[in-house]
């Protein structure tokens, strides 16, 4: 019934990312003409020296060159601040720099963000109702102690996993085991926590009362930049997920519960369908810079639930006898 549409807006943010052209970051060139320096290549190697006070190897200017062209981030988050200080940036440059180059969270600390989260779990582990609780096995009143396992029925809810699987994975706790690391992470006061995993918590906790605006303002205040389509940086993946958004929202009932199933079923038709697309791409380098492309527009994969999925999956068979 959804596919269509769910198909043209992989198309259109695939299509978005494909036609950018490779440009060199707007902080890098204001470095550049700041200095006077002549060449891209002197550019980056200069950068790296600043970074890391040697000189680069042929590998490593190539790595520069990736982050100056947005074709790669960063690997850690010490290392996306050190770009931005050998770039000469500071205070809300840096900040800037972080959010809207790099797609990450700001350097300036963001006050009360825990209470906040802890705040959205409370209402978010009001709204689960009795019958979701039996599914789980989980007596009423003990959500707080199984907050772990009721957030990744949800995680997996939107995620393409047939339904046996599923209702297997409610009721058999150990399942939820492999998120326990991930899930505490986030939790933790301080935890530095990525843009695209931001999007998915804010996405669990507040659905089905989310919309574009209501995400971009928890962004905001989180320390992260908005949803913005047609930002350089990852921006087809904003896109993805506006247009989702937009479409859960069409044809709400007002009953909380029932809008919440219809959010995930759609975003479950979504992930299949990326998925999909994926198990077809050809080999090469552009299959390579597809199938990167969709990976990124998973935007409902969290690393640890997807990345031990196929074990938990095998196991499944062998205890419940599915094939």
């Amino acid at each position: 019934m959804y596919e269509s549409e769910i198909s043209v807006c992989i198309e259109e943010a695939l299509r978005r990312e494909n036609e950018k052209k490779r440009r060199s970051s707007i902080w890098f060139e204001n470095y550049r003409r700041r200095h006077g320096i002549a060449s891209t290549q002197l550019l980056d190697g200069e950068i790296f020296f600043r970074m890391f006070q040697k000189e680069p190897k042929a590998h490593e200017i190539q790595r520069v060159r990736f982050w100056r062209l947005s074709r790669h981030l960063p690997m850690s988050r010490k290392e996306a601040v050190r770009l931005g200080e050998a770039l000469e940036l500071s205070g809300q440059a840096l900040d800037c720099f972080l959010t809207q180059g790099l797609v990450s969270q700001r350097l300036t600390p963001v006050q009360n963000r825990e209470e906040i989260l802890d705040a959205l779990f409370v209402q978010y582990l009001s709204r689960i109702s009795v019958i979701r609780l039996e599914k789980m096995q989980i007596l009423p009143g003990t959500q707080r102690k199984h907050v772990r396992h009721i957030f990744y029925a949800d995680a997996i809810d939107c995620l393409d996993v047939e339904d046996a699987y599923r209702r297997h994975y409610y009721s058999e706790h150990l399942y939820s085991r492999n998120f326990t690391a991930e899930f505490q992470k986030y939790r933790k006061p301080g935890t530095v926590i990525s843009r695209e995993n931001m999007i998915r918590l804010l996405m669990l906790l507040l659905m089905p009362d989310l919309d574009v605006s209501v995400m971009n303002r928890f962004l905001i205040r989180f320390g992260y930049a908005p949803l913005q389509p047609e930002r350089y940086v990852d921006g087809f993946v904003d896109f993805a997920v506006c247009q989702m958004l937009a479409f859960c929202e069409k044809g709400r009932s007002g009953n909380s519960e029932k809008d919440k199933e219809e959010m995930k079923r759609k975003l479950r038709l979504y992930d299949r369908a990326v998925k999909e697309r994926y198990l077809f791409v050809s080999s090469g380098s552009e299959g390579h810079a597809l199938k990167r492309n969709l990976n990124k527009l998973r935007f409902m994969k969290f690393s640890s639930i997807d990345r031990d999925f196929a074990m938990a999956q095998r196991k499944g068979n062998a205890e419940t006898g599915l094939s």
